[in-house]
């Protein structure tokens, strides 16, 4: 299961990045449908032609936008935002003619590019939390503008597992950041569950025999069983037995 964590910085902001979660994970559910948020207008409550237009002309703005811009509205504050945007205009720059990234396009990438299923977001205590994805697919759209959208919300990502290696998340800027491969994390994390209880079970027995009062002591319980034994057959066998 591929993961990102981080750390909360603003308790606000992280609410407001759990209502875009939900709807990152509503999208991600078969046939659903985007709910209808245009203007609810009463039509025979509109008594002169002046309230009429003007009730026109609020459907008509609403209707003259995308619906998803309105949802960009919706589920990205403005101070996420002015985030993504600092973003972009620096990516741009470094892509010159081929930037042609804006925020509008990062939101499509949240709901359509990023190709995962949301699977959980779990807050670990008062400033740290981990959200889990899984994909079939690779390449999956990558995990950086997700990182990115994370920083945008005040969120703050210091570890990630991007389905084939876990890497330590370190930040230059406000927004760049580099990565640090963790190959014994890696290793640790991708052996089957299974192995690691066999594992864990020879560490214990390692440190049970490694143990010299443990040793005396498992000495010591079998030999009062094999005194025992002995008693019982003696018993069985010649008082028992024998006339």
């Amino acid at each position: 299961m591929l993961y990102i964590s981080f750390n909360i910085l603003d308790t606000l902001k992280f609410k407001d990045f759990k209502n875009l979660h939900k709807h990152m994970v509503n999208v991600r559910k078969p046939n659903y449908e985007f709910p209808d948020d245009s203007p609810k207008i009463d039509w025979d409550s509109k008594q002169t032609q002046e309230e009429v237009d003007i009730a026109v002309k609020e459907l008509s703005d609403y209707l003259d936008i995308a619906p998803e811009i309105h949802r960009r509205k919706a589920f990205i504050p403005d101070y996420a935002i002015t985030y993504l945007e600092k973003y972009i205009n620096a990516d741009n720059a470094k892509l010159e003619a081929l930037g042609l990234q804006n925020v509008d396009s990062i939101f499509n990438y949240l709901e359509y590019g990023f190709e995962v299923d949301i699977d959980n977001l779990e807050k670990l205590n008062a400033n740290s939390a981990l959200i889990n994805f899984s994909t079939g697919n690779y390449p999956f759209g990558g995990i950086e503008r997700f990182i990115i959208t994370l920083k945008a919300f005040g969120l703050t990502a210091t570890e990630c597992f991007d389905g084939f290696t876990i890497s330590k998340i370190e930040w230059r800027s406000d927004i760049e950041y580099k990565t640090t491969e963790l190959p014994e994390k890696t290793k640790a994390y991708l052996q089957p569950t299974h192995s690691k209880n066999k594992t864990a079970l020879m560490e214990l027995l390692s440190h049970f025999l490694a143990s010299e009062k443990s040793l005396y002591l498992a000495a010591g319980i079998i030999g009062v069983f094999s005194a025992v034994i002995g008693l019982l057959l003696y018993y069985f066998l010649i008082i028992k037995v024998l006339p």
